[in-house]
C-alpha cells in the first residue's frame, strides 16, 4: 500500500497539465508534502488518508486549470464570430455574381441572334462591374475584419493586464481581499488542515501623517517580501487592508507548531532608512500578529481578522 501510493502521489506530480505556474507551485508543494508524510513509515491505516488528501488536491488544482484554460478559448470564440460573419457577407454577394454570369453564359451558347447578343454583352459588363465592385468591396471587407481583429486582440490582451493589476495591491504586489476570502472560503472546505496568520504592521500610520503615504507604502513592501522569504512554496500572503497583510498557511501540524514557526520566523531584526529633507532616520519593522485556525464559517473568520486588525 505504501508503494502503490507513493507511486499515485509522484504520478500526480509528474502528470500534472501546465496552467497558472502559481497554482502548480501550490500542488506540487502540496504532493511533495504528501510524499514526505508517507516516507516518514507512517502505519497502514494512515496511507489511504495521505492518498485522498493528494486526490482532494489534485481535485483542486483541476478546477483552477479548467478556469485558467477557459480564458484563451471564450476569446477564440469571439475571433471565429468575427471571422465567420465577415465571410459569410463575402460569400453570399459572390454566389450572386456567380449565378448571374452562369445565366449570361447560357444565353450566349443558345442565342444566334446579333440583337440578342449586343444585350447579352451589356448584361455581361453590368455583371463584370459588379464582380470588380464586389471584389473591392471583400478587399474593404476583409482589412476591417482584420482591424477589427487586431482591435479585439489588443483590447483583450489591454483588459487581461488591467484585470491582473486590479487584483494586486500597488504597494506590495500582493494579491487583494477579495483573492484571499476566496482562498480561504475554498480551505475552509477541505480537508487538508490549514491556518490564517494575520500580521499588522506597526507604525504605518504614524510614518503616513509624519511622511506621506508612500513611505509607508515602502515599509509594507519591505515587510512582505521580507515575510514571503519566510514562507514556503504552498503557502500564500494576501495584502487584507490597511497595514494588515495575511498569510495562508497549508501545514499537517497542530496550531501551536505554527505559532512557534510564525515566532521564530518574526523574530529577526527588520529595518527602514526613511531620508527626509532634514535627516536620515532608522525606522524598524515590526508587528503584531495571530494564528487563526481555519472554521466551518469563512465569514465568522473573516469577522475575526477585521477585529485583531482593528477594523471592527
Amino acid at each position: 500500500m505504501l508503494e502503490l501510493a507513493q507511486l499515485l502521489v509522484e504520478a500526480m506530480d509528474r502528470h500534472a497539465v501546465e496552467g497558472a505556474p502559481e497554482e502548480l507551485a501550490r500542488f506540487r508543494g502540496s504532493t511533495r508534502e504528501v510524499l514526505s508524510a508517507l516516507g516518514t513509515h507512517a502505519p497502514p491505516d494512515e496511507l489511504l488518508q495521505h492518498a485522498t488528501r493528494a486526490v482532494e488536491a489534485l481535485k483542486v488544482y483541476n478546477q483552477h486549470v479548467a478556469e485558467y484554460l477557459r480564458r484563451p478559448v471564450v476569446e477564440l470564440q469571439a475571433k471565429v464570430r468575427l471571422l465567420t460573419a465577415a465571410i459569410t457577407a463575402v460569400s453570399s454577394a459572390s454566389h450572386q455574381n456567380i449565378r448571374r454570369l452562369q445565366e449570361i453564359k447560357g444565353q450566349v451558347l443558345g442565342s444566334m441572334d446579333v440583337r440578342d447578343m449586343r444585350f447579352l454583352r451589356q448584361r455581361l459588363s453590368e455583371c463584370l462591374d459588379g464582380v470588380l465592385a464586389e471584389a473591392e468591396r471583400q478587399r474593404a471587407e476583409t482589412e476591417r475584419a482584420a482591424e477589427e481583429l487586431k482591435r479585439t486582440t489588443r483590447q483583450a490582451a489591454e483588459r487581461r493586464e488591467e484585470e491582473g493589476k486590479a487584483q494586486c495591491d500597488a504597494a506590495t504586489g500582493l494579491p487583494m481581499r477579495a483573492r484571499a476570502e476566496e482562498e480561504i472560503a475554498q480551505a475552509c472546505q477541505e480537508d487538508a488542515p490549514a491556518f490564517v496568520v494575520v500580521m499588522v504592521i506597526n507604525r504605518v500610520e504614524t510614518l503616513n501623517r509624519s511622511f506621506g503615504e508612500q513611505f509607508g507604502d515602502v515599509l509594507l513592501q519591505r515587510f512582505a517580501e521580507f515575510v514571503q522569504q519566510q514562507l514556503l512554496a504552498v503557502d500564500q500572503l494576501f495584502r487584507w487592508s490597511g497595514p494588515t497583510v495575511v498569510a495562508l498557511i497549508r501545514r499537517r501540524t497542530t496550531l501551536d507548531a505554527v505559532r512557534g514557526a510564525i515566532d521564530t520566523a518574526l523574530a529577526p531584526k527588520l529595518e527602514h532608512t526613511v531620508n527626509t529633507v532634514t535627516r536620515e532616520v532608522q525606522l524598524p519593522i515590526s508587528a503584531r500578529w495571530t494564528v487563526l485556525p481555519l472554521m466551518a464559517s469563512p465569514r465568522l473568520l473573516f469577522h475575526k481578522i477585521d477585529s485583531f486588525a482593528g477594523f471592527e
